[in-house]
């Protein structure tokens, strides 16, 4: 998901700015104010773009702060599943679902894996529980930490 966002925010943005400038530099040299409208045409997909590389931006610094300031807690293996919020060429890919307890609130909290396009299910067979840091003060933020575990795939 990181590589969509950041091309598609740079696509978008670069159309945006394509568009301003030709619409600004037309509208000046030409002395023709309604190629202004054409500029204004540009200012949504610019918008969308720093809105895409916002977000990419934003779940990067998310990943690194975990990994720094994060706490190791490991919560016990449920499922994976399908994410079918993803479709790609009609396949979705799969998730670890795993969950813990928070001793703070004693409330349950279920974790997400990043999506894999193999089944990660025959490698945790054995591995009932799965290291997941979070944000002591907001379990919401989490990363449920697969490397070690799962092998890259090819």
């Amino acid at each position: 998901m990181k590589r969509v966002n950041l091309f598609m925010g740079g696509i978008f943005t670069a159309v945006g700015i394509v568009f301003i400038a030709v619409g600004l530099l037309t509208a000046l040299l030409l002395r023709v104010p309604v190629l202004l409208f054409f500029a204004l045409f540009g200012l949504p997909f610019l918008l969308l773009g720093i809105g895409f590389l916002r977000r990419d931006h934003q779940e990067r610094y998310t990943e690194t702060w975990l990994r720094e300031n994060g706490s190791r807690i490991y919560a016990d293996f449920v499922a994976v599943q399908f994410n079918t919020s993803v479709r790609v060429n009609g396949r979705c890919p799969l998730v670890i679902q795993c969950q813990a307890v928070n001793p703070a609130d004693g409330k349950v909290y279920l974790f997400e894996s990043k999506n894999f396009w193999f089944d990660p299910e025959p490698f945790l067979q054995d591995r009932p529980k799965i290291p997941v840091l979070v944000d002591r003060n907001d379990y919401h933020r989490y990363l449920v930490l697969t490397d070690g575990i799962l092998p890259e795939q090819g």
